[in-house]
């Protein structure tokens, strides 16, 4: 068959593509299987960072009393004269750094604003910590990921908590 000048053989064309057949098949294979480990991968994420944010909540259920405490920069600054329990209060800081490092980190927060709005509360909880260069210096924040990092600063910086204002750690017994 001639088409324009060139020489067109159906058969020969028939039995190339026959013989790329498997080549195609096993290219699809392998990126189907690259999409399914990729959403795996996202779900497992998911999976881990939603167990370490219900083991956050437990802690954080059973010390709320220290975290009440650090609500504001006033019983803040009695929350660090209180030794044990400021030790209490560090210990449930790293807790929720991680916790929520995992969820910044496992969850598109572009499409998943719900998430970031929790993970901005529970930042808030130790945002008289997070913006002190004394009681968080700068060599602990290479622990963390430097994106949730930015993330948390700007969190502590740019939001004032709720709950700062009714200085709820007056009321909470001891």
């Amino acid at each position: 068959m001639n088409l324009g000048g060139i020489d067109f053989n159906i058969s020969a064309a028939i039995d190339f593509l026959l013989k790329l057949a498997p080549a195609a098949s096993i290219i699809a294979a392998i990126i189907a299987a690259r999409i399914t480990f990729r959403n795996n991968r996202r779900l497992n994420a998911e999976t881990i960072a939603k167990n370490h944010y219900r083991e956050m909540l437990e802690l954080f259920l059973k010390n709320s009393d220290v975290l009440y405490l650090g609500a504001n920069r006033d019983s803040y600054s009695r929350l660090k004269a209180d030794l044990q329990a400021y030790r209490r209060y560090r210990m449930l800081f790293t807790v929720m750094c991680f916790a929520m490092q995992e969820l910044y980190l496992a969850m598109d927060l572009k499409h998943e604003k719900n998430w970031e709005q929790m993970i901005r509360v529970f930042i808030l909880f130790f945002k008289w910590l997070i913006i002190s260069e004394t009681d968080y210096p700068p060599f602990l924040h290479g622990t963390l990921d430097r994106q949730f990092l930015t993330f948390m600063f700007a969190t502590a910086r740019e939001y004032e908590p709720p709950w700062a204002s009714m200085d709820i750690s007056r009321n909470v017994a001891r």
